[in-house]
């Protein structure tokens, strides 16, 4: 990765903390499974992810990811609903599905590697600035797209009856289509305007490093997680205006719920 584009992410990561973002795209959070052994399920949920993944044998495991994105508080006053992690306005989700290989790196199985590939698709829809005036037809300023995706997910990570570390690296190529701009859509603003027609000019790819953190004992933890979402792209005027249209940083907590065998003979190793 060039320089430029870590520059670059922390410059509109800093400026999307105090400026209106009106994304067009969110990222979902990522599927950390972890898994060691045939048989083993693990499930996570937060307010806008649902995640399973299940083991079909000691190496092979396949996974199902749903992603909805909601205003938490609508219509609550002073309320800030757009910052760096939120777009008020923003409304849609997605659907994914992959195919995986997992390895446990010791004797001790504390070290596990996976690595998912797979695809989705879905849609999201906001509105442009302007549609909050007092007496205007928000529809007027209405953006809506769908996308389809596919991307790699190789992870590696401490996994232990009480606490689980991960580290990622997804690669997730997204094809915009079916752009729709309100008629009033930027209407004082000719060059957001053109950008945002050009998302849908080809594919985008974008590099989301995830760190996420699970605590708790044995079957039950609580899950937190940070992804950061980075464009590739050589396009300057798109790259320049990203924190606009595509949301840079994911962070989310729920619960994890893990079914398997391997507890019983940690606790058994322990004894011994």
């Amino acid at each position: 990765m060039k320089p430029s584009y870590l520059a670059g992410l922390c410059l509109y990561a800093a400026i999307g903390l105090t400026s209106c973002s009106k994304h067009i795209y969110a990222p979902n959070a990522a599927n950390v499974p972890l898994l060691k052994e045939k048989n083993e399920f693990k499930a996570s949920i937060t307010p806008y992810n649902l995640q399973t993944a299940f083991a079909l044998t000691n190496n092979i495991a396949i996974m199902a990811n749903g992603h909805y994105v909601y205003q938490v508080n609508p219509g609550v006053e002073n309320y800030p609903s757009d910052d760096l992690f939120i777009n008020g306005d923003l409304r849609g989700g997605m659907g994914e599905g992959a195919i995986g290989f997992f390895k446990p790196l010791d004797p001790k199985k504390r070290m596990v590697f996976d690595v998912f590939a797979g695809g989705g698709a879905g849609s999201f829809r906001t509105l442009a600035s302007g549609a909050d005036a007092e007496g205007v037809n928000r529809e007027d300023y209405r953006l809506r797209n769908r996308f389809s995706k596919i991307f790699i997910q190789p992870s590696i990570g401490f996994v232990h009856p009480v606490v689980e570390a991960a580290f990622s690296s997804r690669f997730s190529c997204v094809n915009f289509y079916d752009t729709y701009m309100g008629p009033r859509a930027f209407e004082n603003d000719a060059t957001a305007k053109s950008d945002f027609v050009r998302i849908a000019d080809k594919p985008t790819v974008f590099y989301e490093p995830t760190f996420t953190v699970r605590a708790g004992y044995k079957y039950v933890k609580f899950q937190s997680q940070l992804l950061i979402a980075v464009p590739l792209t050589e396009d300057n005027t798109q790259y320049n205006r990203m924190n606009n249209y595509f949301q840079p940083v994911v962070f989310s907590m729920g619960v994890s719920v893990n079914i398997a065998h391997w507890y019983d003979d940690f606790r058994k190793d322990r004894r011994r």
